[in-house]
């Protein structure tokens, strides 16, 4: 076997800041450089890292993209991924610029950084290996997001396969991942939900269809939120086949996330289903439309998925005292966020004060991350001789049970922690 030497600079024992360092072939190759956005504070990087030789990068998420700016005060550095990733990225990089400036901090880069970043971004495709020196690259549609990708890795005989976020279950917005790749040495997998099953899609999508026409019967206002890639979209499309026939609105950054997503039908699995829901759809416009649905029963589906910022806290704020109304939080609630107060207090801060809300206050689960039984099927497929957990709050309990089912795991817990292969 070749030298190769692994190194988890972020995302060890937390979920965030992903960024895995993997030296083979006389390359350095980082794979995601993410950074972990906190509640009420400045954002948390990944180690640095210097030197090295291209990044691959799974998806825009910021916990996976965010810290990639940070190699460009030098050299420049090829960055690989799916096309729509690189459209996503410079959204969602540039949204992080305005909210570290309206919040009062400043993060470690700035818009020219970004630009640098962006230029040098090299598209690759599915299925399609591509070359850094001897190593042999390739994609694998992740079924996270659109654009979401695995890269497996070879060398001399040699391979290993990093997840990033994935999902073996189809929604409606995405094909399940791709599992069709060969058996590999090491596996390096995220493991978010390794000790939790999400519900089944269907009965989410009932209570959803149910909660919205109670609240629109009784002349309430539904406000949905959600992220801004993805997971509004398959919200929009699971209200639409679900019968709910009244006017759906778009706010936030994710009329923005539904363009980008419009110009690639390719990266997700029925855009023609889509795009009949795109043509129902109306998008705010701006405030004196958001002004005027807040006084209506108006179906809201907005930013921000944990009620950090975006348009979602206009609406609380003008809806906050009806008990007719309802808003639904579709993803989870992050400790500290004002969506896990809301879920577990009834309160959230709004403008610098504190405010009873009486509307329902409901959260659905509409993750787009691999459950427990999801892992291990991937483990089985990939058949590694070793795997790696990563991306979970619980990355080492997940190890010894991955041992005592026969298979080689470790944890590295320190950013300079190296595993020697």
């Amino acid at each position: 076997m070749p030298k190769v030497s692994i190194r988890v600079l972020g995302s060890n024992l937390e979920v965030g800041r992903s960024a895995i360092l993997v030296e083979m072939g006389g390359k350095r190759i980082l794979m995601d450089y993410g950074m972990k956005l906190v509640p009420k504070k400045e954002p948390m990087y990944p180690e640095e890292v210097k030197d090295v030789d291209a990044v691959l990068l799974t998806h825009a998420h910021v916990d996976h993209s965010g810290s990639v700016p940070l190699l460009f005060n030098g050299k420049e550095v090829p960055v690989y991924g799916i096309d729509i990733t690189r459209d996503f990225t410079e959204l969602l990089l540039f949204d992080s610029l305005r909210v570290a400036k309206k919040r009062g901090y400043q993060l470690k880069y700035g818009a020219e950084q970004i630009k640098r970043a962006l230029s040098a971004y090299r598209p690759v495709e599915y299925g399609v290996p591509f070359r850094i020196g001897e190593i042999r690259i390739t994609a694998y549609n992740a079924g996270h997001i659109p654009g979401s990708a695995m890269f497996r890795l070879e060398y001399n005989g040699f391979s290993l396969l990093y997840t990033g976020d994935f999902n073996l279950k189809k929604t409606r917005l995405m094909p399940p991942a791709d599992t069709s790749f060969p058996k590999v040495d090491v596996l390096i997998t995220e493991s978010t939900y390794a000790f939790r099953e999400h519900p089944p899609r269907s009965g989410q999508e009932m209570l959803l269809k149910n909660l919205v026409k109670n609240v629109i019967s009784k002349g309430g206002m539904p406000i949905i939120a959600g992220f801004a890639i993805g997971r509004l979209a398959e919200v929009a499309m699971a209200l639409r086949s679900a019968g709910i026939n009244e006017p759906v609105f778009l706010d936030g950054m994710a009329r923005e996330g539904m363009r980008i997503t419009q110009q690639y039908p390719e990266r997700v699995r029925d855009f023609r289903e889509l795009s009949r829901v795109f043509d129902t759809i109306t998008f705010v416009g701006g405030w004196k439309m958001r002004r005027k649905l807040a006084k209506r029963s108006s179906i809201v589906l907005t930013t921000s998925g944990m009620l950090e910022g975006g348009p979602v806290r206009f609406y609380l704020g003008e809806r906050a005292e009806d008990e007719k109304s309802a808003v639904v939080l579709t993803g989870y609630q992050i400790e500290g966020t004002d969506g896990r107060r809301l879920l577990e207090e009834g309160k959230i801060n709004l403008e610098g004060s504190d405010m009873n809300v009486s509307m329902k206050v409901s959260q659905l689960n509409f993750s787009a991350h691999a459950s427990r039984s999801d892992i291990f099927e991937l483990i089985k497929i990939a058949s590694p001789d070793v795997v790696i957990p990563v991306h979970g709050e619980e990355t080492e309990r997940f190890s010894d049970e991955i041992r005592m089912r026969g298979i080689s795991s470790f944890v590295l817990k320190d950013p300079y922690e190296e595993m020697m292969l």
